[in-house]
């Protein structure tokens, strides 16, 4: 509890010097009121007027002792300087009366002063209390990432507690209405929060509602919000935290999940597919063996011998998840993409497009020539899906500064929506609901940061004239020619 008075301290010797000077002032200021009273003719109208402010200011600055003290003072004073040299008697009853009457009036002044004092302590020691739990809050929201509110259900006005996480992306000062608010709210989301907030003020029931909003930087943030009605009036109290990292958690924890679940299933699938593919690969051992066939026959046998031996690699390292970095080996880059380019040709022609690509340079990449291989035609599917109508153009280009070597595959398909090109590398993200896994692009980028490379996706705006471009870059081999 603080006091007003300045020399207030903790020891009990600061308090014994401050009750010393408050007795000392109390009867010194005591003499010099009557003093000027005595001396000054205008006081002399109301000769005690001065002493009782006196009185009021003691008992205000020291308290009530000091305060009794000056109205003793106060009353010897008038009773030798100004009652007796008038009277006859000492003990005359009129006398008597007047210094009872000082006494009384100024114990009524020391009782009340002392009362406002003892509020004005109880009401500093109420708002510096107030502040202090004010402080509290401002660290418990800044610590939670979180900000408390309170909602005027009559006007859907919005006051929010100093001190809270700025988690809306924006000042507070610009979000003053419930309905600011959820305009802030993805889309996706916006109905429902609307729906569960109409109902919780309709019928009183506390509401928890979990939805996401967009930051002006374009951010995606997760908030929950959680309120009870007030009992007493019209308004509603809670809170809205930042749950961002929280649901971050439970998708990694989910995807792990799948991947998990994938992997176990991807080591049965590759442990079944390799007998009917080693049976497959002896069938066209043997038939190769034919020699009437012609040699047209025996290149599409030869072709299709190395995609099976393609598709056992595939089976044996693609989906399993606790990737190791293969035996190595450098690749060709030229002849791979036209070995890829030549199988999607047909693909695309059937789709009322074509693959064009110009081999004008070549360049050696230390990357397992199967693995180029997936990337690319992962990269080349994607494309040739994306196709429609009649005309439709994919373009291949390999190029290379004597460092880095870039293959670009660019279409003029559909095109990939904007708020989706920051999920197409994610696990199961897909946009192909009928044929679509989700895991094809995530694969490739697997495979080529594995392979020290980097992938980027432009499109829109940013892949004109096409409506989509994949750029896959890797190191030059040291061995390259």
């Amino acid at each position: 509890m603080k006091e007003p008075f300045p020399f207030q301290g903790r020891s009990s010797g600061v308090n014994a010097l401050r009750s010393a000077i408050g007795y000392i002032c109390a009867v010194l200021f005591a003499w010099l009121a009557a003093q000027l009273t005595l001396h000054i003719p205008a006081l002399q109208g109301t000769p005690v007027a001065l002493n009782f402010l006196v009185v009021a200011g003691i008992t205000t600055f020291f308290g009530p002792g000091p305060g009794i003290v000056s109205v003793v003072a106060t009353a010897v004073l008038f009773y030798d300087w100004f009652l007796l040299p008038s009277s006859h008697s000492d003990f005359a009853p009129g006398v008597l009366i007047r210094t009872a009457l000082i006494l009384s009036i100024g114990f009524l002044i020391v009782f009340f002063f002392d009362s406002l004092r003892n509020r004005g302590i109880r009401l500093r020691s109420a708002l510096s209390s107030l502040s202090e739990h004010a402080d509290t809050l401002a660290q418990a929201q800044q610590g939670s990432n979180s900000a408390a509110w309170v909602i005027n259900v009559k006007d859907r006005s919005i006051q929010w507690a100093q001190g809270g996480a700025e988690i809306l992306g924006r000042s507070f000062q610009e979000v003053t209405t419930l309905d600011a608010l959820i305009h802030l709210v993805s889309p996706d989301d916006r109905a429902g929060v609307e729906r569960l907030a109409e109902s919780a003020i309709r019928t009183g029931m506390p509401f928890q509602s979990q939805f996401r909003i967009s930051l002006p930087n374009g951010e995606i943030r997760w908030l929950e919000a959680r309120g009870t009605p007030s009992p007493t009036d019209s308004h509603w109290r809670g809170v809205v935290m930042d749950i961002t990292a929280r649901k971050n958690a439970e998708i990694a924890i989910l995807r792990s999940e799948k991947l998990a679940a994938i992997g176990r299933l991807s080591a049965t699938v590759a442990h079944e597919i390799n007998n009917p593919l080693e049976a497959a690969t002896n069938l066209i051992y043997l038939a190769s063996l034919d020699t009437a066939m012609s040699g047209e026959a025996r290149a599409y046998l030869a072709d299709a011998e190395l995609e099976l031996r393609r598709l056992a690699n595939i089976a044996r390292h693609t989906l399993t998840f606790a990737r190791t970095r293969s035996a190595g080996g450098s690749a060709e880059v030229g002849p791979i993409i036209e070995s890829v380019v030549a199988m999607f040709q047909a693909r695309c022609n059937s789709r009322g497009g074509r693959v064009h690509y110009d081999a004008t340079v070549n360049t050696k990449v230390d990357v397992p020539p199967d693995e180029l291989r997936q990337i690319l035609t992962n990269l080349l599917s994607n494309a040739c899906d994306a196709l429609v109508g009649g005309e439709g153009l994919v373009d291949v280009t390999l190029s290379s500064d004597g460092q880095t070597a870039a293959v670009i595959i660019r279409d003029s398909g559909v095109g990939i929506p904007t708020e989706n090109v920051e999920r197409i590398f994610d696990p199961f993200f897909t946009t192909k609901d009928d044929v679509g896994t989700g895991i094809g692009l995530w694969i490739t980028r697997e495979l080529v940061e594995k392979n020290g490379g980097t992938i980027t996706v432009m499109a829109g705006d940013q892949a004109i004239p096409f409506s989509t471009c994949f750029r896959v870059e890797f190191p030059v081999a040291r061995n390259s020619v």
